[in-house]
């Protein structure tokens, strides 16, 4: 495991960002604010244990910022740096992404949200799919954590690095990753996820901000049978004031079959286009 303390002065030579600054270390991951060429960023270095997993989490990691590199959208956040190795052995990739302002969901996700709030929520969340999606990636974590918004308002999807790539399996094999509470039905062991279980997470979030309840409660011992067997209700039944257009499309995305749900971030783009009140 590499030690924060010994990371700065590769990270200094690797990357060229000065006043490296620890910000969270969590896992196999640690984040850093820094300075490059004059301006805000964040550098994230991922950790690589020995054997077979560390050629998994290096793979994760390269993959992580060629999705990034590969999405131009304001609302997936920015690589700005290639991926580089650091250390002979390698012990951890790291690369710098743009510094948001702002909270995490995690921190404002409190209710009663406004209509007005979850649209923006769900209108920006929706164009940050659509360009994933367009690339065929399905980010397969849409959690709370996982989403910013910025001081202007702006909500921006973060930390693709468990995210699948619909043609390129072999990177993820089975195992479907995800977030108690804000998991598809197609996060149970043996589901694959596909775009329409990242439309499933955004009506997740879009329920819970305006109802302060989950659609399928997480903490039940049955979470995984409910998940795949159980209609997540109307939003309306939780909070009436919610308008028709807005309960519309937070049920359609919480369809437990796919099918019926959008079945991707642009369907439900094209769909936002047009809603009123």
């Amino acid at each position: 495991m590499v030690v924060v303390q010994e990371l700065t002065d590769a990270l200094e030579s690797a990357l060229g960002v000065r006043s490296l600054v620890p910000l969270i270390q969590g896992g196999q991951k640690f984040v850093f604010t820094a300075v490059m060429s004059g301006q805000e960023v964040v550098v994230k270095v991922v950790s690589v244990p020995a054997g077979p997993q560390g050629d998994i989490t290096r793979t994760r990691a390269h993959r992580e910022v060629e999705l990034l590199a590969a999405v131009d959208s304001p609302h997936v956040v920015k690589v700005l740096t290639d991926a580089v190795e650091l250390t002979t052995p390698l012990e951890a990739v790291a690369w710098v992404e743009e510094r948001l302002d702002g909270q995490d969901l995690g921190a404002i996700l409190r209710p009663a949200w406004s209509d007005s709030d979850v649209r923006s929520l769900v209108s920006d969340l929706a164009e940050g799919l659509a360009a994933c999606h367009d690339l065929g990636v399905v980010h397969r974590d849409l959690s709370p954590g996982n989403v910013r918004r910025t001081n202007l308002g702006r909500f921006v999807l973060m930390d693709p690095g468990l995210a699948r790539h619909l043609e390129k399996t072999a990177l993820t094999g089975n195992y479907q990753p995800g977030t108690d509470g804000f998991r598809s039905p197609e996060h149970v062991p043996g589901g694959e996820c596909v775009p329409a279980s990242d439309i499933f997470a955004l009506g997740i979030l879009a329920f819970y901000a305006l109802t302060g309840e989950l659609p399928v409660d997480a903490g039940a011992p049955d979470y995984q049978v409910k998940l795949t067997s159980v209609q997540a209700p109307s939003v309306r039944t939780k909070r009436l004031d919610v308008s028709q257009p807005l309960a519309r499309v937070v049920d359609r995305c919480l369809q437990l079959q796919p099918a019926r749900r959008y079945l991707d971030g642009p369907e439900l783009l094209s769909d936002l286009e047009g809603w009123t009140d």
